[in-house]
């Protein structure tokens, strides 16, 4: 959810860059996200070992964007706080979507990751490469340090879309009342520590985690998106791949889809 009333946030004194140059375009908003992780198999109520442990996490983002078009740049910082383990209710998540689907619920979630803290901070940066009238080119990188994930992200994307708009509009572009646009990216991250694979860090008690030397050090990823906006609805289409994440998993591919309104 993207307001200018958060604007006014005193998060916003250490999501940088703090201070904005004349030209700059920036929104402030909230992002609630829910990641739901789990073994292939659903249907074993005992320890899998060698596959990912069952964990979820559940937490609240403030997070600012602030588009610099005189540079090409867009920085995209945030603030994320909540839970990792049982209280980020991924049983009562997935099991709510299996009965419905219909189709077996799944066994495994007395074995997921213990309760933990999740604090973290992230900052990213894009950086246009270059701009024709249907295309952009552009490197990225992020870097997320805290009790969930620690780890460094470089990356290169390429959007395709009329008068791209990326870094002179945050969202739908209220001159167009429909647009539409795909994008295709890759990346390399580089991990430091992953509560999802490890447990949390303070809490040590969980029943099954990966060994942090079976931890995958570099991942690889690539994603694909088709986005449709129209007014301020934006709909996305996404499907994204990555590389095995610790010693022993394979290549892993999920779709999704997601839905924004921007105030």
């Amino acid at each position: 959810m993207s307001h200018s009333a958060f604007e006014r946030s005193p998060v916003n004194y250490v999501l940088l860059p703090v201070r904005l140059r004349k030209g700059d375009r920036a929104i402030y908003g909230l992002r609630v996200r829910q990641e739901i992780y789990t073994p292939k198999d659903l249907n074993q109520s005992e320890i899998q070992e060698g596959d990912h442990p069952y964990a979820a996490t559940l937490s609240i983002t403030e997070e600012k964007i602030i588009n610099r078009p005189s540079s090409g740049l867009r920085f995209t910082t945030g603030l994320q706080i909540g839970v990792i383990g049982p209280a980020a209710l991924g049983f009562k998540a997935q099991d709510f979507i299996h009965r419905i689907t219909p189709s077996e619920p799944p066994q495994g979630w007395n074995m997921q990751v213990g309760n933990d803290i999740l604090l973290n901070y992230s900052l990213g940066v894009d950086k246009e490469i270059t701009r024709d009238e249907v295309s952009l080119l552009s490197l990225s990188g992020r870097a997320r340090l805290g009790t969930v994930y620690t780890d460094a992200t470089l990356g290169m994307w390429s959007r395709f879309e009329y008068l791209p708009k990326f870094f002179t509009h945050v969202g739908p572009d209220p001159s167009r009342k429909v647009n539409a646009y795909f994008r295709f990216g890759w990346e390399l991250r580089f991990v430091g520590y992953d509560a999802s694979l490890q447990g949390g860090m303070f809490n040590h008690t969980s029943p099954y985690t990966i060994h942090s030397g079976s931890v995958s050090r570099v991942v690889a990823g690539f994603n694909v998106m088709a986005v449709l906006e129209i007014y301020r609805h934006e709909l996305t289409l996404y499907q994204n791949f990555v590389s095995p994440r610790f010693d022993g998993s394979d290549w892993h591919g999920w779709m999704g889809i997601a839905y924004h309104y921007w105030w």
